[in-house]
Formats: C-alpha cells, sequence, structure tokens
C-alpha cells in the first residue's frame, strides 16, 4: 500500500510544481491572461450640451412719441394708458399755428422717409444676396454658416419691419396734404407700432406717450465666461407657464450691463427671439395656459454642442486616452482614441472606433493583446454546448479559468 501512497503525493507534488511553473514562467499564456466581468458596448447616441440661464418675457420694441410744443396746441389724447393700438392709431390731436408752415413740414417728412425707404430697400436686397451666397456654398450645412444665416434673416425681418412702418407714414403725410385745400384745423399724431399704450403723460412731459409692441422677446443675463461659450444663432428652449416654447439667441450685448468694477463679474444681456411654433393649444383652457405675459419669468436652455449619432462610452470606460477592446481572437486590444464632447460622465468618441465593440470598463494596467477571460453564464449554458466540445477541450479550458490570476 506504501507505493500507491508514494504515487498519490508524487502526482500532487508535480501537479503543484507544474502549476507554479506555469504560472510564474515569464511571457507564459496563463500568466498573461485577464478575468474581466464588467464591458459597455459602444453606443450611437445624440449628445446635446446645453447652459440653463434665467430670463423674462419683454417687448420687442418699446416705442416714446413726443409732442413739440412749437408746433401747435395740444388738444386732448385720443387713447387711455392700457389701450391696445394698432400701427395708425391717433394718439393725441393739436392744432397747428401755421398752415403753410405745417404743410411744408409735411412735404420735408415725406422726402426724409422716402430716402430712408430707399436706404432700407437697398440694405434689405444686400442683407438677401449674402444669405444667398451662405446657402449655395460649400459649407452651407456648416454649424457657423446657419447661425450667421438665422441672424442675417432676423435682421431682414426687422429690416422689413421697418420699412412698412415708413410706408404707412408717406402714406398718412401725403393724406394730410391732400386734403390742405379744404383747410387744416387739427393734426393727429399716429401710433408707429402695434401694442399697448403703457403710460400718458398728462402734463405734456416728454415722451407724452410710451408703446409697448406686441411681439415679445426674452432676455437674460451672461456673465463673462458664458460669452466664450454662447453666441448668437444659437437655438434655445424656453419653459414657462405656457409651457414649451423653442427660439434663436438673437442677440448678446457687447457692452456690460452696469459699469465696470474691480473684483466683480461684468453681465452681458442677450435677447431669445420666439420661433415660429409654439405650444399646440387644444382648448380655451389650454389657450389660457399657454398664453406669454410680458413680466413672466421663464427657464432658458441653451443648447450650445450638439452632436447626433455620437459614438458614446462612460468615462470609467477610458484611461489615459485609451481604450480596451474585445477582439475575436480572445485577446484584448489596446487602442488610442480622441475624445469630444463630455454629458454627465459620458465622452463622445470621435476617432478609431466603430458601433457596438465591446469594451473594458475600468481597464486598470492592462496591456495590449492580454488574454481574457469572462464569467460563465450558467444560464446560457446548454447540455448540447458541451457535446459539441470534447472532453480534452473541456478540461483545457478548465484549467485555463482556475490557474488565471
Amino acid at each position: 500500500m506504501n507505493w500507491k501512497k508514494w504515487t498519490v503525493v508524487t502526482v500532487i507534488v508535480l501537479f503543484v510544481a507544474v502549476n507554479f511553473y506555469l504560472i510564474f514562467k515569464k511571457d507564459s499564456e496563463i500568466a498573461r491572461a485577464a478575468y474581466i466581468d464588467e464591458w459597455r458596448k459602444i453606443k450611437e447616441q445624440n449628445l446635446v450640451l446645453s447652459k440653463e440661464k434665467p430670463g423674462v418675457i419683454a417687448p420687442v420694441e418699446e416705442e416714446h412719441v413726443y409732442f413739440q410744443n412749437g408746433a401747435g396746441d395740444f388738444e386732448q389724447f385720443l387713447v387711455k394708458e392700457g389701450e391696445e393700438v394698432q400701427t395708425g392709431t391717433a394718439l393725441f390731436e393739436y392744432s397747428p399755428k401755421n398752415l403753410e408752415e405745417t404743410i411744408d413740414q409735411l412735404e420735408a417728412e415725406i422726402t426724409r422717409l422716402e430716402s430712408e425707404e430707399d436706404a432700407l430697400e437697398d440694405n434689405i436686397d444686400n442683407l438677401e444676396d449674402i444669405v444667398l451666397d451662405l446657402a449655395t456654398s460649400e459649407d452651407e450645412e456648416s454649424p457657423s454658416n446657419e447661425a450667421m444665416i438665422a441672424s442675417i434673416d432676423a435682421e431682414i425681418y426687422e429690416k422689413e419691419l421697418q420699412l412698412s412702418r415708413i410706408e404707412a407714414e408717406i402714406d398718412k403725410y401725403e393724406d394730410l396734404v391732400s386734403i390742405s385745400d379744404d383747410g387744416l384745423s387739427s393734426l393727429t399724431v399716429d401710433s408707429p407700432i402695434s401694442g399697448i399704450v403703457k403710460s400718458i403723460s398728462h402734463n405734456l412731459q416728454n415722451p407724452v406717450v410710451t408703446i409697448t409692441s406686441n411681439d415679445q422677446q426674452v432676455i437674460g443675463l451672461l456673465d463673462e465666461d458664458d460669452m466664450l461659450e454662447i453666441k448668437e444663432g444659437m437655438s434655445a428652449t424656453l419653459y414657462g407657464s405656457f409651457g414649451k416654447r423653442e427660439g434663436t439667441i438673437e442677440k448678446i450685448g457687447v457692452n456690460p450691463e452696469h459699469d465696470p468694477q474691480v473684483g466683480v463679474k461684468s453681465e452681458y444681456q442677450f435677447v431669445v427671439e420666439f420661433g415660429e411654433e409654439g405650444t399646440n393649444v387644444e382648448s380655451e383652457d389650454d389657450a389660457e395656459t399657454a398664453a406669454v405675459y410680458t413680466g413672466s419669468h421663464v427657464d432658458i436652455k441653451i443648447t450650445t454642442s450638439e452632436v447626433e449619432d455620437a459614438l458614446t462610452l462612460p468615462s470609467k470606460a477610458i484611461r489615459a486616452g485609451h481604450i480596451y477592446i474585445f477582439k475575436d481572437d480572445g485577446t484584448i486590444e489596446k487602442r488610442k482614441v480622441k475624445t469630444g464632447i463630455e454629458i454627465n460622465n459620458i465622452h463622445e468618441i470621435t476617432s478609431k472606433a466603430e458601433a457596438d465593440e465591446l469594451v473594458v470598463l475600468e481597464p486598470g494596467n492592462l496591456k495590449n493583446k492580454t488574454v481574457f477571460f469572462t464569467p460563465i453564464d450558467i444560464s446560457k449554458m446548454k447540455k448540447k454546448d458541451f457535446k459539441d466540445m470534447g472532453k480534452k477541450e473541456i478540461f483545457r479550458y478548465l484549467g485555463r479559468g482556475l490557474l488565471t490570476r
């Protein structure tokens, strides 16, 4: 029986010795194997980098109307505070002192307005040519071109509004001159815009009437750091009592809101223009909720950068600018990559990566071409898989698993 005993002991000693040899042998395949229990797939998703700012609803325009004392004797106001007026609505009435002089002034005003009209039409034509050139250039889809086109379109819209007002003024003065033969007993001063009468100065201190426009915008403040990231033409989403509205940053002030002071960060006003499409309203109650009230406060979410279908990975899968990819031959590939924007620890991968590739999570000190092993998912194992695999192959994989360090 002793020989059997010594035979067992000898086999055990040899088994242990061989294991130690395989484990500590330099360049041993088993010594370089790594156990990996967490990984992630490279995903395609849209990434949106944004900044949130508070804002307030304000009228696009505030028009001041003046009464020149030397023009004649003031008679009466024809509107009240809070009253809604349209372009051309008579605001107040006065009696001219000198009829012929008044007609000369009216004709001079017509000439001045016609010059402004010609200049505005030329300006609009030039801006439209610039938009056409940008739209047909090779870089027409670049973010900078799109932002510039949006900004110019907004400027064209404003100038067309100015042009329509000037044309209305010319018509008004021409009508006044045409009836001069019948004798002018009194003249009216009309509203240059549609809106609400904000204030009336009954003691005739100029401006005698102030009107806020019906058109609305959102204003907010940017600090010095924001000015480096946020530009005109960027899209913005507005949240308020009206629900959700889309808009565009139309203008950013170049001068600080307050006098600059050492040690105090300056703030700059920015303006968001409402988009054409607003909240869908299905009932009268919804319409009341969706109304946009001047002076109400809103939250502004400004999109500073956006990437569609970006290849992404969590921060834990990137180590010192490298990712570690599972290869079909059972090894790890250490791959240097470039990253783009990062949102909530999710990074955009901008080079040398493909969707659905498997990447090691928290790679630690993994090296290139390291053999890897992953946990066995018992729930997915089938008896047929073992039947298709020979006994020798089964024991070989079991041995590798047991000896992995």
